[in-house]
């Protein structure tokens, strides 16, 4: 990562870019609203008749806000801050908000100043200094990767599922795989620049760049001839063998080891054009062979044996009772579905038989056909006939095991080792010169001719780790970008969630949801004439088509007077003969930075509950969030609490208790932030005044430039200043 310090010597402040041109108003499906269930909008007074302005109680983005809150995730959310004291050696992370009010500027073509490259003539990367020395022979590697695969390790009857669903599973290893680091030496030279941004961008709209924040794009310029790097990686790997019995399904219905045509007809009792059924006179009342009883099997065909005495099927005597119960598995011989005992005549499986089906395979030099067909699941239980008089199921098969059947021929290895080889080939280009262009991060675009650069407000957060350690880490952050008009609204990249089955990658399970491709402007706080007032109620409700689901949106606001105590008092300690005497718990520290928070009770307050239930439709499936969001007065956000809950959770029981509505419905806590500091400068956007107004930026063509590097800018699933990331459940 480039040292930030080097840099500096090069750089303007942080500052945020905001690049406009005409745009038109973008169409969604979101347009079209179903209907409103309750809307005291419409109405001149609610509630108790308390008002607040939206600037006094969220916040005036024409201000400076420096801003530190507790964070506490899921596995934390319902403990309290002395709670958290008493039980871990650390406290709560924090999470820092920012905003950008003087540095949010208009590029235009005159504005060369943002778009010159400057060249750096020595660059610091960790502790290596490069510089643009001519002929530089710098050392390189690349890496080759093999492919994945899994062992099989043994293979088991499951004897825990129903008897109708019992059959073997597979136990395998993890996953095998390895790499190789060739290491090379290549000779290039190496020139270097930075600039704010790129150039050409975007044809109009708005975009945002956060200057704290740097990303680096090489242009390398290759020779014709490529250098090629190949590596052998050697395997031994367990399998099943190919002659895949466990997939076997039998098909000599008779038993004899032959290949028999269809089941000869004698008569077609019934008269319905086949000599296929049979018949139990006694269950008919009729005398199909008029013998003058009704005790005869009538069967219309010749139900053949196979000319020997066949012994029981084998089974696996479960609860060891020395018989046969209905449940436990059994080798089924001959096709019927249903045990046999040892027959005392020769007889066939009470059932007509059509052709028998095979598989020709070529075993010994010449095609024969095979008696089975391979199915698609491993249901068929081998039975082991080594010894003739006791056959035994195999319920459990190990690597190498070997099994004989009741014709006497052997299978070895039904688990076999084979050696093979992986070849891997790359190509990279022998590089002849690096060029590097350092600019800011974009963190995003906005398509919007109602609005111009100056009504976008951008805050950033960032998690700081208190883990013994991590001594302050920043661990992630993540981009909200506010405008006002009638509304407060947020513009996001909209989130939708997939249920459990619809995902195809751990990762994908992980995040938990699909976000579509482009900033939205979503409606984060309702507002009555620029005004919070206690009893404001807003219902919304929408279909919104996409290219994955069609989804019920649907949304509920409300506003209530109410007071809330968060440990944000600005003394924490009182100095005292050189030490301080911490005021929560009576502690001594060295400083007051050390000390833990102290309780503030705001009582000027509104509590804004936000709650959005989203429905797929077909499936049925929904996922639903809560936000309690507690505003004070000259203070925005000091407590905002979020809750999750499902109906058929991806996530096993992570959602299974919490907060229990008047409907029922569980919602778990996820994620809950407490201030516990917050500066305000009022600039009087001093730098914004200077710079209006906007002005246009010519482009070339967008569709021939290479894609935008977004790694900054993390497309999430947002609500205020909480970022909805499932990956915390593991945390």
């Amino acid at each position: 990562m480039l040292n930030n310090k080097n840099l500096y010597k090069f750089l303007v402040s942080l500052f945020v870019v905001i690049i406009f041109q005409n745009c038109e108003e973008p169409k969604n499906d979101e347009d079209s609203e179903l209907k409103t269930y309750r809307n005291t909008l419409q109405s001149q007074s609610v509630g108790d008749g308390s008002t607040g302005s939206t600037d006094d109680y969220f916040y005036n983005f024409d201000n400076s806000y420096d801003v530190k809150y507790l964070k506490y995730s899921k596995s934390k959310f319902s403990t309290s801050y002395d709670k958290f004291l008493s039980s871990y050696p650390y406290p709560p992370d924090y999470m820092t908000m920012k905003n950008f009010p003087d540095y949010l500027l208009d590029i235009s073509p005159d504005s060369g100043q943002f778009l010159i490259r400057n060249p750096i003539d020595t660059l610091v990367i960790a502790s290596d200094t490069i510089t643009s020395d001519i002929g530089k022979i710098v050392q390189d590697s690349i890496s080759l990767v093999s492919s994945q695969f899994k062992n099989l390790e043994s293979i088991e009857w499951d004897l825990e599922a129903e008897p109708s669903l019992q059959r073997y599973r597979l136990r395998n290893s993890g996953w095998v795989q390895e790499d190789t680091l060739i290491y090379y030496a290549d000779t290039f030279d190496v020139k270097s620049y930075w600039a704010v941004v790129d150039t050409p961008l975007i044809d109009n709209g708005f975009m945002f760049v956060d200057t704290s924040e740097w990303q680096d794009t090489s242009y390398s310029f290759i020779k014709d001839d490529l250098i090629v790097f190949t590596n052998n990686f050697e395997f031994a790997r367990t399998q099943m063998h190919v002659d895949s019995l466990i997939f076997r399904t039998n098909t000599d219905c008779n038993d004899n080891n032959q290949w028999d045509q269809a089941e000869l007809g004698v008569a077609d009792y019934n008269n319905d054009g086949d000599m296929k059924d049979t018949f139990f006179e006694n269950n008919d009342n009729f005398d199909y062979n008029g013998d003058g009883n009704l005790d005869d099997v009538i069967y219309e065909f010749i139900d053949r044996g196979n000319d020997i005495l066949d012994p029981a099927e084998t089974y696996y005597d479960v609860n060891g009772n020395g018989i046969y119960d209905i449940g436990e598995p059994y080798e089924d011989r001959n096709c019927n579905n249903g045990w046999d005992t040892a027959e005392i005549i020769d007889k066939g499986n009470g059932q007509y038989d059509d052709i028998e089906e095979y598989t020709v395979n070529d075993s010994d030099g010449g095609v024969e056909k095979h008696l089975y067909k391979i199915g698609s699941v491993p249901n068929n239980i081998l039975v082991d006939w080594t010894d003739s008089e006791n056959p035994e199921l195999l319920l459990s098969i190990s690597i190498g095991d070997s099994v004989t059947n009741r014709w006497g021929i052997v299978y070895q290895n039904i688990i076999e080792t084979v050696s093979f080889v992986d070849t891997k080939r790359k190509e990279v280009g022998d590089i002849d010169s690096l060029v590097t262009l350092y600019t800011n991060d974009v963190v995003g675009y906005i398509d919007d001719s109602s609005q111009q650069p100056g009504d976008f407000y951008v805050t950033k957060t960032e998690l700081l780790s208190n883990r013994i350690g991590d001594d302050g880490l920043r661990v992630d952050y993540d981009y909200q970008i506010f405008s006002k008009d009638q509304h407060i609204n947020q513009h996001l990249y909209k989130s939708y969630f997939l249920p459990l089955g619809f995902y195809w990658s751990e990762s994908q399970v992980s995040q938990g949801f699909w976000h579509k491709t482009q900033l939205e402007k979503d409606i984060y706080l309702y507002s009555y004439n620029g005004l919070f007032r206690d009893g404001e109620h807003v219902d919304t409700a929408y279909y919104d088509t996409t290219e994955i689901a069609v989804y019920l949106i649907e949304k509920s606001f409300e506003v209530e007077r109410a007071e809330v105590t968060v440990p944000a008092a600005k003394i924490k300690a009182i100095f005292n003969n050189g030490s301080y005497n911490c005021l929560r718990d009576e502690s001594i520290a060295d400083f007051e930075e050390d000390c833990p928070q102290v309780d503030t009770t705001f009582v000027d307050c509104f509590k804004i509950t936000s709650t959005t239930n989203m429905t797929m439709m077909g499936s049925g499936v929904e996922y639903g969030q809560k936000v309690y969001t507690w505003l004070a007065k000259d203070h925005g956000i000091v407590k905002s609490d979020l809750y999750i809950r499902w109906t058929e959770s991806p996530y096993a029981d992570s959602f299974s208790s919490g907060e229990v509505d008047e409907n029922g419905q569980t919602w778990s806590g996820f994620s809950r932030i407490e201030l516990a500091e917050i500066n305000v400068n009022k600039s009087g956007n001093v730098f914004r005044q200077i710079y209006n107004p906007a002005q246009v930026v010519k482009k070339e063509n967008f569709k021939d430039l290479p894609d935008f590097n977004y790694d900054a800018f993390k497309i999430s699933n947002q609500i205020g200043f909480h970022t909805i990331d499932m990956r915390e459940i593991v945390e």
